[in-house]
C-alpha cells in the first residue's frame, strides 16, 4: 500500500494579457489622469485629489465590476458610461474651459471636488453591490437542476401573423409619426405608446425571430430569410436618423448585431470592443445625420466625420458631469428633495392634467435652475442617475441608486441566460444597452421609454408563440403514420 502523499493542486492565476482591452483601457485612463493633473495642478490639491479619486474608482470598477462571464453586456455599459460621461468628457471640458462648464455653470473648486467624490462614491458602491449580488447568485444552491431543452420553434402561422401585424402597424402609424417630427409635436403619453411601443413592435419582433433563427439550429429556408429581410425594412423605416435620436437607435442596432452574429461576439473582449467603438466613435459620428435630417451620406467627408467626433465631447451631449455638479449646487442651496423626483419618475404614466403638482423630469428641473441663475437657454438636458439620487436623498441616495443599478445589471445577466422562452435573451441584451439611457436620464423619461419597449417585446413574443397551423401539421403526420 503506497504511503506517498498526493500534493494538493495549487490554484494558479491566469496570466495577465498585456494587450488585453482591460489593460489598454486602464493605461489610457491613467494617461488621461496624468495629462489632466499636469494641466490643472494650479487649481488646488482638492481639485487634483478628487480627480484622482474618480480615476481610482473607475479602475476598481474596470477590474472587479466588468465580468467576463456575465450573461449580458450590462456591466460593460455601466463602465463605459462612467468612463465617458463622468471621467473623460469632464476632464477634456475642464482643460479647455476651466472657468465655465458645458451647461453654463461657473466653476467653483470646492464644488468640483465634491462632484468628483460623489461620482467616485457611486462607482465604488456599484462595484461592491454588484460583486456581492453576483457572488450571491453564483453561490445559491440549485435544487432539482435538470437540463432544459430549447423552447419550441415558432410556427409558420405565428410568424405570418406577426409579420402581418407589423406591416399593418407601420402602414397605419408611420405617416403620422413622420408628420409629428416635421411639425415638432411635443411628446405626450399618446406619442409614447405610438412611437415607443407600437412602432417599436417590428424591432422587437425582428430581435426575437432573429435570435430563434440563429440559436435553434433550424434549416434556413427562403421564406424565413424573406421574413427577416422584410422585418429589417420595417425597422429601417421606423428606426432611423430621421425618426429617432442616437440614444434610441444605439440599443436597437447593437442588439441586432449581437443577435445576428453570436459566434463573432461570443467572446467578452469582442463585445467590449463593439460597445467601446460604437459609443466612442460611431455614435458621435452619426450626429451629423441625427442633427441634420437633410444631410446626404455622399456629401460627408472624412474630415467632417473626424471633426464631429472631436467636437462631440465639448457639446451639450456630454453634460452629465456638469448636471451632477448643478445637482450638488441645488442641494447646497435648497436642500434635498426627499423623494419628490423619484415619485414623479415612478408615476411617469400619470398625466400632468390629472396631477397638477407632478414633478418635472429632473433634466427640465435642472435646466430651469440654470436658466434662472446662469445663461442656459433650453430645457432638454440630461439628469444622470447620480444626480437623481443626490437631489432626492443626498450621498445616501447615491449609494442607494448604485445598489439599484447593480441589482438591475445582475437581473439582466440572469434573464439573458434563461432558455424557457426565445424572448428572454434579446430582451435582456436590448435592455443592457438601453441602460445607457437610464444612466444618462432623466429617470422619468427613461422609465417611460423602457416600459413601452417592454410592452412591445411581450406583444411580439405573444404573437410569435401562437400555435397557428400546429394542430393540422401534427394531425397530418399522425395520419400518415397510421396509413403506413
Amino acid at each position: 500500500m503506497s504511503t506517498e502523499r498526493v500534493q494538493p493542486r495549487m490554484r494558479t492565476k491566469a496570466p495577465v494579457d498585456l494587450l488585453g482591452i482591460k489593460v489598454l483601457l486602464a493605461l489610457f485612463i491613467v494617461l488621461m489622469e496624468i495629462i489632466f493633473i499636469n494641466g490643472m495642478a494650479s487649481a488646488g490639491l482638492e481639485f487634483v485629489f478628487s480627480s484622482a479619486a474618480v480615476t481610482v474608482a473607475l479602475l476598481i470598477q474596470l477590474r472587479f465590476a466588468v465580468r467576463t462571464t456575465a450573461g449580458s453586456p450590462a456591466d460593460i455599459v455601466m463602465f463605459i458610461f462612467n468612463w465617458l460621461f463622468l471621467d473623460l468628457a469632464p476632464k477634456v471640458q475642464l482643460m479647455s474651459m476651466p472657468q465655465r462648464l458645458i451647461n453654463t455653470s461657473t466653476v467653483a473648486v470646492d464644488r468640483v471636488a465634491l462632484t468628483n467624490l460623489v461620482c467616485a462614491l457611486f462607482m465604488v458602491a456599484f462595484t461592491l453591490f454588484y460583486g456581492f449580488l453576483s457572488k450571491r447568485g453564483e453561490g445559491a444552491p440549485r435544487v432539482n437542476v435538470t437540463p432544459t431543452a430549447s423552447p419550441e420553434e415558432f410556427s409558420g402561422g405565428a410568424v405570418g401573423l406577426a409579420l402581418v401585424v407589423c406591416v399593418s402597424v407601420v402602414a397605419l402609424l408611420a405617416p403620422s409619426a413622420y408628420a409629428s417630427i416635421e411639425n415638432a409635436v411635443a411628446a405626450s403619453p399618446a406619442s409614447l405608446i405610438l412611437k415607443r411601443c407600437l412602432l417599436f413592435l417590428p424591432s422587437a419582433t425582428l430581435l426575437i425571430l432573429l435570435h430563434e433563427t440563429v440559436r435553434s439550429g433550424r434549416k434556413l429556408v427562403f421564406s424565413r430569410i424573406g421574413v427577416l429581410l422584410l422585418l429589417l425594412v420595417l425597422v429601417l423605416i421606423t428606426e432611423n436618423t430621421f425618426t429617432e435620436k442616437r440614444n434610441a437607435l444605439g440599443p436597437l442596432y447593437i442588439a441586432l448585431l449581437l443577435m445576428a452574429f453570436p459566434k463573432v461576439f461570443s467572446s467578452w473582449a469582442r463585445r467590449m470592443w463593439l460597445l467601446v467603438g460604437g459609443m466612442v466613435l460611431v455614435f458621435p459620428a452619426i450626429a451629423i445625420f441625427t442633427h441634420n435630417h437633410r444631410q446626404v451620406v455622399g456629401n460627408v467627408s472624412l474630415t467632417q466625420v473626424s471633426d464631429q467626433i472631436m467636437d462631440h465631447y465639448f457639446s451639450i451631449n456630454y453634460d452629465s458631469w456638469a448636471n451632477i455638479y448643478t445637482a450638488v449646487e441645488i442641494v447646497k442651496v435648497h436642500g434635498v428633495q426627499w423623494g419628490h423626483q423619484l415619485l414623479g419618475a415612478l408615476l411617469f404614466f400619470v398625466p400632468s392634467a390629472m396631477w397638477s403638482s407632478k414633478p418635472l423630469a429632473t433634466g427640465i428641473f435642472l435646466a430651469d435652475y440654470l436658466i434662472v441663475n446662469y445663461s442656459m437657454w433650453f430645457t432638454n438636458l440630461s439628469a444622470p442617475l447620480i444626480a437623481e439620487g443626490y437631489l432626492d436623498f443626498g450621498p445616501l441616495g447615491v449609494v442607494a441608486y448604485a445598489g439599484a443599478a447593480a441589482f438591475v445589471v445582475t437581473l439582466l445577466n440572469k434573464i439573458a441566460l434563461r432558455s424557457s422562452k426565445w424572448v428572454w435573451h434579446p430582451m435582456a441584451v436590448y435592455g443592457a444597452v438601453f441602460l445607457m439611457i437610464v444612466l444618462r436620464g432623466s429617470l422619468m423619461i427613461a422609465l417611460g421609454f423602457a416600459s413601452a419597449a417592454l410592452m412591445a417585446f411581450w406583444l411580439a413574443s405573444a404573437m410569435l408563440s401562437v400555435k397557428l397551423g400546429v394542430r393540422h401539421r401534427v394531425a397530418r403526420r399522425i395520419g400518415a403514420q397510421v396509413v403506413s
